[in-house]
């Protein structure tokens, strides 16, 4: 069960983004989310955080997390995203192995006073079990489909922090809105994301994180891309077999693959008929920390991941001209 903190919770302090931190005065907070609304009665101090992104407000909020999730895609050798490697502590912070879902035990042992999972998707029964543990912060709205804007803000207000949140976000838009601003090549290029696996493709729709990323940037959606989200059903995600890849084409084409090589891509598959291929304007990317630092885009992994594909897709940007 949650620990109640007994004081009024520690005095203000100046941390590494220049604004002070969360006081007793901001709390008590209520947050509402898609299994209704959680009240925190008081700043907490020790945070369980789960989903994506999560971790990555906390550490930029200046606070440490006492458990969060073990990654194994895209992470490094500690179970930890790169942007990430610096904040982490293993004596401060457990790894959460969260691959059967959220570790409900575990995560009780950590005595958490606020669990953060404003991303990550799970059911009202997961959501139920914990908040018996501790006051839980579920998803706004659609499981995967919220903004990094809205995660940083919903667990800047849950920690007291909601000023200090909101001038990460801005920092962070400043960074992608100056981004485009150097690459005029990307303003209103057409774009299609992609995972192009050997048997499907599934095409990543606007409410996506990784097609919000590089929207940011000047893309614009593709027409075809478009067309597929009234039968998305309200996913992110739409499938599509390989016989229709030509109604997805793109100015440019950022696509993942994992089971064949970027080289396969062009040649053994349709894929070769796009004219994104054809005018070499599709980037295709296989190194899996690339890949995730753009499909969760957080106020610690954009300017991480911007360094990875900069050059690439302003290429690609280019010989789209």
């Amino acid at each position: 069960m949650a620990t109640v903190l007994a004081g009024c919770g520690p005095a203000p302090e100046e941390n590494e983004a220049g604004t002070s931190t969360g006081k007793a005065a901001d709390f008590p907070v209520t947050i509402d989310h898609t299994f209704g609304e959680t009240t925190i009665e008081e700043q907490p101090e020790r945070i369980v955080t789960l989903g994506w992104n999560a971790q990555d407000v906390v550490y930029a909020l200046g606070q440490t997390p006492v458990g969060m999730p073990e990654y194994s895609y895209g992470a490094n050798s500690d179970g930890v995203m790169p942007w990430t490697a610096s904040h982490y502590d293993p004596a401060e912070t457990e790894l959460l192995d969260v691959t059967d879902g959220p570790p409900f035990e575990a995560i009780a042992k950590l005595r958490p006073d606020v669990i953060l999972a404003p991303y990550e998707g799970f059911d009202k029964a997961t959501y139920d079990k914990l908040s018996q543990i501790a006051p839980t912060v579920a998803y706004p709205d659609k499981a995967w489909q919220t903004s990094w804007q809205d995660q940083t803000t919903i667990i800047g207000k849950a920690l007291g922090k909601s000023e200090q949140a909101n001038k990460l976000v801005q920092q962070s838009e400043k960074t992608l809105s100056k981004t485009a601003q150097e690459h005029p090549e990307f303003a209103d290029k057409t774009l299609t994301v992609a995972y192009f696996g050997s048997d499907k493709i599934d095409v990543y729709l606007p409410e996506d994180p990784r097609v919000q990323f590089l929207e940011a940037l000047g893309f614009k959606t593709s027409p075809g891309v478009k067309q597929l989200v009234k039968d998305a059903g309200g996913n992110f995600f739409a499938e599509l077999s390989w016989e229709r890849v030509t109604s997805i084409d793109a100015d440019v084409v950022v696509g993942y693959v994992d089971d064949m090589s970027p080289e396969a891509f062009k040649t053994k598959k349709p894929t070769g008929t796009l004219s994104a291929v054809q005018n070499d304007a599709a980037v295709i990317l296989d190194d899996e920390q690339v890949i995730a630092g753009l499909s969760q885009p957080s106020v610690l992994s954009i300017e991480w991941t911007l360094g990875k594909i900069l050059p690439r897709l302003s290429e690609a940007a280019k010989n789209a001209q």
